[in-house]
């Protein structure tokens, strides 16, 4: 391998921080945000069985839970190339097994950990094959996650 190879790092893109946090904030924070909404601006019962007030509970516990675990992961292993293929690849999973839970906002942060990882961010060192593979998957998780939780709260609100 040459030098060039080995010294190799991502000078484009954005900074890992704010991929995990634009991540989180973008999911979780503004779902719980748009339940905010809903009691606010709206004369429907906030204590309504899987109303909002349920709602904002639940999504920052599993939000928040999910964004500790993915900084848990992610922050000793980002450090070592080797580690941070593993890592990626389980974080990228987590992204992928935790879709059904897309409300909290959990798969984004783990999604944009994966990506990070990877080295799919600025200043990161590039993987190669399934750990690449499994970061990108995150990212596209993560974008996903953003564009459900804006997309389905405009709907439920206009409808």
């Amino acid at each position: 391998m040459s030098e060039a190879t080995i010294n190799s790092r991502t000078t484009r893109g954005v900074s890992a921080p704010l991929l995990v946090g634009a991540a989180f904030l973008l999911s979780t924070v503004a779902n719980i945000c748009f339940q905010l909404a809903d009691i606010l601006f709206t004369d429907n019962d906030p204590h309504r069985p899987q109303g909002p007030v349920e709602s904002i509970i639940s999504i920052a516990v599993v939000g928040v839970i999910g964004l500790i675990v993915a900084l848990a992961v992610a922050v000793p292993l980002v450090k070592n190339p080797g580690r941070a293929k593993v890592g990626a690849i389980v974080l990228g999973a987590l992204a992928l097994v935790t879709v059904p839970f897309f409300w909290s906002g959990a798969p984004a942060a783990f999604g944009a950990s994966a990506a990070w990882l990877a080295g799919l961010t600025k200043g990161g060192q590039p993987q190669t094959g399934v750990a690449r593979g499994f970061g990108i998957i995150g990212f596209v998780v993560a974008v996903l996650v953003v564009v459900a939780t804006f997309v389905g709260s405009t709907t439920a609100a206009f409808s």
